[in-house]
């Protein structure tokens, strides 16, 4: 029986040999192509730590990270541009919502009536805003006091070319009326009241807009008191930026 497994190690092996000879063409393959052409030394050592962070690997030498420059760097760049864009999107959206409340943190805003929140994410920038920025509890028209808010924002969304998807949220509580037999109900009137802000007195065009309502799916924390309640009741606006 050991001879048989002995036997089974040595033919399972063989490929590794034919693997490492192809991997060292392909190296060689690589080194004559970039032996041609001239790289750019500047950037090798971002990508050496670039390499480092995704990979956890030692930070090669320049005559190493040379064979991969012209497959990585594409992509840092990419994600460094894509970055950039979303901090200076967030940037815009901040500096148009002037609250003179102060600051609850990098991109959060406190008024008199509730709490703006500005941050990126993967798609582009969410633009969180406060039930009481925008309803009563229960209700989806939006309060004339609180219209002024929306204007502000729409003036900032139409100076930039992205999408705008409006999602209604609430919370767990559940509610049961002639006009809203349910949260899915309340959370999608609320997103198209908003919609239709934008487009009539934001002068946003409207094929850029989208609604949708989430109801209490996807809540920002547990639904196990008031206030976490009174956060989970909210309008996200994300700004979506073109790929």
């Amino acid at each position: 029986m050991n001879n048989k497994h002995e036997d089974s190690e040595e033919e399972g092996g063989k490929w590794l040999t034919t693997f490492n000879d192809m991997v060292t063409l392909l190296l060689t393959f690589l080194v004559l192509v970039l032996s041609l052409s001239a790289t750019d030394e500047s950037k090798v050592e971002a990508i050496s730590y670039a390499m480092r962070a995704v990979f956890d690997t030692p930070i090669l030498k320049k005559e190493e990270i040379k064979i991969f420059t012209p497959f990585v760097l594409p992509m840092i760049n990419k994600t460094m541009t894509s970055e950039n864009k979303k901090k200076e999107l967030a940037e815009h959206i901040k500096k148009a919502v002037k609250m003179t409340a102060g600051e609850t943190g990098d991109h959060a805003f406190v008024g008199p009536e509730g709490i703006i929140k500005v941050k990126p994410i993967e798609e582009g920038v969410s633009v969180t805003l406060g039930e009481n920025l925008l309803f009563k509890t229960g209700m989806a028209k939006i309060e004339e006091k609180n219209r002024p808010v929306l204007k502000l924002l729409s003036s900032a969304f139409q100076k930039t070319d992205t999408r705008i998807r409006v999602e209604g949220h609430t919370d767990n509580v559940p509610i049961n009326t002639p006009e809203f037999p349910s949260n899915w109900e309340l959370s999608t009137a609320r997103a198209v009241n908003v919609v239709k802000f934008f487009i009539s007195e934001g002068g946003i065009l409207p094929e850029r807009l989208s609604a949708a309502g989430y109801a209490d799916s996807r809540p920002l924390f547990q639904n196990v008191s008031d206030y976490n309640r009174g956060i989970n009741r909210r309008v996200e606006v994300v700004l979506i930026l073109k790929k």
